[in-house]
Formats: C-alpha cells, structure tokens, sequence
C-alpha cells in the first residue's frame, strides 16, 4: 500500500506559487517517497498561477501531515483556491485496483 496526496490549486500570482510550492518541498525533504513526484507550476487557461501535486509516500503518516499543511494553506490563505486530496493506492501490489479517496477538501 502507498499513500498519495494530489492537490489543484490555484493562486492570485506567481510569487504565492512559488512560495507555496517551497513549503511543500520543504515539507516533504527526506520523507520516503515512493514513484515520480510531480509538483506542477504554471498558468492556467484563465491566467491564474497554479499548482499541480502528485507526491506518493511509503507512509501513511507522512501523507496525513502533508494533506493536513495543504488543508491549512487553502483555509487560510485568501486568495488560495482548489482541492487536496488524500489517497490510499495498490500501484504497489500484484493486484492493483483503483485508487482510493479517503478524504477530499476542496474550497472555491
């Protein structure tokens, strides 16, 4: 079993992204991850700075405090927009299935 974090989120202007984007970094420095990392930054079609995360984690705790960093970041951040997500995965397993969502935050 893997343990995965996936985020959307959008932002009033680069500098937020990026500095969003460092946290996460930070945040997950020597965590033990598992496949690609993918931390996604641009310009969305309506011209709004974005983030893309796809982070898998060998642990479940180190996917709980992540999830719980971005949860915080979208409820207080203003001008944040978009979902975080957590996931537990079977990617892993001789018998993978499909992933599961185990808890959704989302803010419009």
């Amino acid at each position: 079993m893997k343990y995965a974090v996936l985020a959307n989120l959008r932002f009033e202007t680069p500098t937020k992204r990026d500095q969003m984007s460092q946290v996460i970094k930070n945040k997950i420095a020597g965590k033990l991850l598992w496949g690609v990392t993918h931390i996604a930054e641009g310009i969305s079609e309506d011209g709004k700075p974005f983030a893309g995360i796809e982070l898998r984690f060998e642990n479940k705790a180190d996917m709980n405090e992540l999830f719980a960093l971005i949860k915080d970041k979208i409820a207080t951040i203003p001008v944040l927009k978009g979902t975080v997500s957590k996931h537990d995965c079977t990617h892993d397993e001789t018998s993978s299935k499909p992933c599961i969502i185990s808890e959704l935050y989302q803010k419009e």
